[in-house]
């Protein structure tokens, strides 16, 4: 019988590295464990099929993950009678987080659906998206070294986190409105909660007019509804006096095509998991106020890549299924420039 220990070093944290290990050790019959450590990813494993494991490990590790290197050594025979994903060690080292995830199609249906527990809910997240980095506040990735370590799991997240099976399986941030972090709606200068339904309430602040700082993964956006000419260039004068565009975030590729010409390769770049803002070059007959953008031929489009953006274009509309919701979005498109000082870089 053989026994090996396979160091794997790269992007292989936050990415679902651990469960995807186990299910496959398990499907050879193989036998160890898989812990994350301050380097990467350490597999102590034995059984018959070892190289079947090895060969397969870089061809059908998860789409998110980035292998840098693996190191394989041959081990003494230990006896293991299963496979499990262990406590990880923290001696000290360096290893590569994930960036955060913009929402996968899965949890996004589950955004909007009536029946699912997780409606609505700001914060949804599974092994596929999600925050990574930006909640890391030491490695390696578990939840004891993020910023969820304050938010204990409910008994139905906890399964889902316990489960092999299930896409939420070593989930770090798992949570649901039940056990985790909820919105809140508060004034400029202010701290008391200022709405109970502060989706809505800021969906209609927007409408008015009004200019609000939505708290997304790894900062502040400052947004307004770019199609409100006045709102637009109050924003311009408060916070960006200079010529400097604006970004804007639509609903769907459809949208930024009545304002853009959108070609297959920018089509791919705004629809990857990144969600980049593109720089697209505008329509002659482009409708959006030229204060976005002022004397300039392109406009910088990016699509909603967290939950809370899809409820902010979607919130009022319940009850949509994925296929359906970019018909009837609440607005067009919304200015979302950062909310770094005025005129200062990002730091």
């Amino acid at each position: 019988m053989n026994r090996v220990l396979i160091n794997i070093k790269g992007v292989v944290q936050g990415v679902g590295f651990r469960p995807f290990v186990y299910n496959l050790a398990r499907s050879l019959g193989l036998k160890g464990n898989v812990t994350n450590t301050a380097d990467g990813v350490t597999v102590d494993i034995e059984g018959e099929d070892i190289d079947a494991f090895i060969v397969r490990l870089p061809k059908e590790a998860p789409p998110l993950s980035e292998i840098k290197n693996i190191s394989v050594s041959k081990m003494p025979f230990h006896g293991y009678e299963d496979f499990e994903i262990l406590k990880s060690g923290n001696r000290g080292g360096f290893t590569l987080l994930s960036p955060d995830i913009s929402i996968c199609e899965d949890c996004l249906k589950e955004l909007l659906d009536k029946t699912d527990r997780r409606y609505l809910y700001p914060f949804i997240n599974c092994t596929n998206c999600g925050p990574r980095y930006t909640i890391t506040n030491a490695i390696p990735y578990d939840r004891q070294n993020t910023t969820m370590s304050v938010f204990k799991m409910c008994p139905e997240c906890k399964k889902e986190y316990d489960d092999p099976a299930d896409r939420r399986f070593h989930a770090q941030p798992n949570a649901c409105p039940i056990c985790g972090p909820e919105v809140k709606l508060v004034v400029s200068g202010q701290l008391s909660v200022v709405s109970k339904s502060p989706i809505e309430t800021a969906i209609q602040l927007l409408k008015e007019g009004k200019i609000i700082a939505v708290k997304g993964i790894g900062g502040f956006h400052i947004a307004c509804d770019a199609a409100n000419r006045d709102a637009v260039e109050r924003l311009r004068a408060l916070k960006r006096k200079s010529n400097k565009p604006f970004a804007l975030m639509a609903p769907d590729m459809e949208t930024i095509e009545k304002y853009c010409e959108v070609s297959e390769e920018e089509k791919k770049l705004l629809n990857s998991n990144k969600k980049p803002v593109v720089l697209l070059r505008k329509k002659v007959d482009c409708s959006l106020p030229d204060s976005v953008a002022p004397n300039n031929k392109y406009l910088g489009f990016m699509l909603p890549y967290t939950p809370l953006h899809y409820l902010l274009f979607y919130y009022s509309l319940s009850g949509l299924t994925a296929d359906s919701y970019q018909l009837l979005a609440n607005f067009d498109a919304l200015v979302m420039t950062s909310g770094n000082l005025s005129e200062e870089p990002i730091s």
